[in-house]
């Protein structure tokens, strides 16, 4: 229902811009009684990455609304009954009004700017209310000094010459693998060992990486996970807050934007 009325919302905007936008030079998708929907409007309203996103059926969906809306529209139009209709003539500019005033508002909250020092500190009072649900790994590895050593082990394990576990305990060069080279605890996103943790994150359940570590080389794979919370960085947090602050300024916004505009106008009220 929420996705319907949203693409509603969307495709009669599009029926406004599509009635007063010359469409030369772009290309046409759609066009009802000389309305013409084209294709540059859909990816600016959409947006170019979502649009391209879409299923082409999703994009058909999108454009049939759009042309049954317009077919529904010019018959409306047509009518000198509606013609004559000032209720729906009132509804009908308030609607456009409503539309535009949007744009404005949301035009000038999305182009707010705020210091690095105004986030961080709105970061620094509220970091415990930034978390996320990321994974932890129980990890097994095999240490290298030798970076030609490591991939002669791995190309072994690739032809399935030798199992994980026994080639840790016969070639890795730490007391770790001794015990089959499973690291103690779990592997953490803030952990010391967070490089490690990433490509952990990348890969599928006894996956292995190969990457430097330490002062050498390693073999790794994950055997098991859990799901845990953990407090977001401020780099991973600022856009959140960012929006955050946004939305905080909104109707501080919201008057500045109204004042200017009635003092750039003149405005009588005779009711």
């Amino acid at each position: 229902m929420k996705k319907t009325f949203i693409i509603t919302i969307l495709v009669f905007s599009l029926l406004i811009i599509a009635c007063r936008n010359d469409s030369e030079n772009y290309t046409t998708v759609a066009v009802v009684d000389g309305i013409i929907l084209t294709l540059e409007q859909l990816k600016s309203s959409y947006g170019e990455e979502i649009w391209n996103e879409m299923s082409l059926s999703e994009q058909r969906e999108i454009i049939n609304q759009w042309v049954e809306l317009t077919l529904l529209y010019t018959k409306a139009k047509n009518r000198d009954y509606f013609d004559k209709d000032i209720a729906l003539q009132f509804v009908a500019k308030n609607a456009e009004k409503k539309i535009y005033a949007n744009a404005l508002i949301m035009h000038e909250l999305y182009n707010l700017t705020f210091s690095n020092e105004e986030l961080y500190n709105y970061y620094r009072l509220r970091e415990t209310e930034f978390i996320e649900n990321v994974r932890e790994f129980r990890v097994q590895r095999i240490f290298f000094n030798d970076e030609e050593e490591m991939r002669n082990v791995k190309t072994m394990l690739d032809n399935r010459e030798i199992q994980f576990t026994p080639a840790a305990q016969r070639f890795s060069q730490e007391t770790l693998g001794r015990n089959g080279g499973v690291m103690p605890g779990f592997v953490s996103k803030v952990s010391p060992d967070s490089l490690l943790w990433q490509e952990m994150d990348n890969v599928g359940q006894f996956i292995e990486v190969m990457m430097p570590y330490q002062e050498g080389w390693i073999i790794a794979r994950w055997q098991e996970s859990r799901m845990t919370t953990s407090h977001k960085s401020f780099a991973a947090a600022r856009e959140e807050i960012e929006n955050i602050m946004r939305e905080s300024r909104k109707n501080d916004l919201y008057e500045n934007i109204l004042l200017d505009a009635r003092t750039a106008s003149r405005v009588t009220i005779y009711h």
